[in-house]
């Protein structure tokens, strides 16, 4: 075997194994986006939950999911960004789409579970003017 052959070879197995790494980055994304528009559906329930009488138990079971659905969210960001440096290193570019979509969803997150907590301090505590 002929030296430029075998580094054809390598240069293939080499491209074919980026492409599925940005693939897999690519999939992480989207599913990302899902977990997402997951959490804005149970905020969007909680939020509807404060116009309609509902009872105490499904008010915790909507506070649970919100922060499940957070957490986990916040986690397979970090587990995305962790990845696109990897992905960075090994291709020597930088997927910077999946990044800045990555951030922006888990700031997304964030004001949500912010507004959220201010929220439900609002209802339990009321609100003081002093």
């Amino acid at each position: 075997m002929s030296a430029s052959r075998l580094q054809t070879s390598y240069g293939r197995w080499y491209s074919l194994i980026m492409l599925q790494t940005r693939r897999l980055l690519a999939f992480s994304s989207r599913v990302h986006t899902y977990t997402l528009l997951l959490y804005i559906f149970f905020f969007l329930v909680y939020l509807l939950g404060s116009f309609f009488s509902v009872t105490e138990d499904f008010v915790e079971l909507l506070q649970f999911f919100l922060y499940l659905i957070s957490w986990t969210s916040l986690l397979f960001g970090v587990w995305i960004l962790v990845f696109s440096c990897i992905v960075w290193a090994g291709d020597r570019v930088f997927p910077l789409s999946p990044v800045l979509l990555t951030i922006a969803r888990m700031m997304c997150i964030l004001a949500l579970g912010f507004v959220v907590a201010l929220l439900e301090t609002l209802f339990e505590k009321g609100l003081v003017v002093s």
